[in-house]
């Protein structure tokens, strides 16, 4: 996998932790601990170059608190964060971060953050909000 800041054009630390503490401040981070703890930890992590330790045993016990003995073969609470991670910066991105400058993304099937700028112009997040809220009438 690549370096997180391969491209120089990528959102430098000091930029994504600025975004991060945006975000934890935000609902629903604000009163899920345990959602921010998730964030906060891949995106540390990915910050420090340890994106090869982002494992469901990884981060069910050093982010979710689980004990030693965790296994996440049984216990499916990552896999079941991680879902509600992508939609709380889902609906973040959507909502009160639409103009936030960084996105932080947890691509599906991986517990690696991704950084980018948000470059988007003002029809594309309305063209995204809208299929977002499709979506959610669809799976209603």
């Amino acid at each position: 996998m690549p370096a997180p800041f391969a491209d120089p054009g990528q959102p430098q630390p000091l930029q994504v932790r600025a975004a991060l503490e945006r975000i934890a401040a935000s609902r629903p981070f604000d009163s899920s601990p345990k959602l921010t703890s998730f964030l906060r930890f891949v995106v540390e992590s990915t910050l420090a170059g340890q994106g090869e330790r982002m494992k469901g045993y990884t981060i069910g016990v050093e982010a979710l608190g689980r004990a030693e003995n965790f296994n996440p073969q049984i216990d499916p609470i990552v896999r079941v964060e991680a879902i509600r991670l992508r939609a709380a910066l889902a609906r973040y991105y959507d909502g009160a971060g639409a103009a936030d400058p960084v996105v932080i993304e947890m691509p599906r099937g991986h517990y690696v953050a991704h950084f980018r700028w948000a470059h988007r112009s003002a029809p594309l997040a309305m063209w995204r909000r809208a299929c977002n809220a499709l979506q959610r009438l669809l799976a209603a």
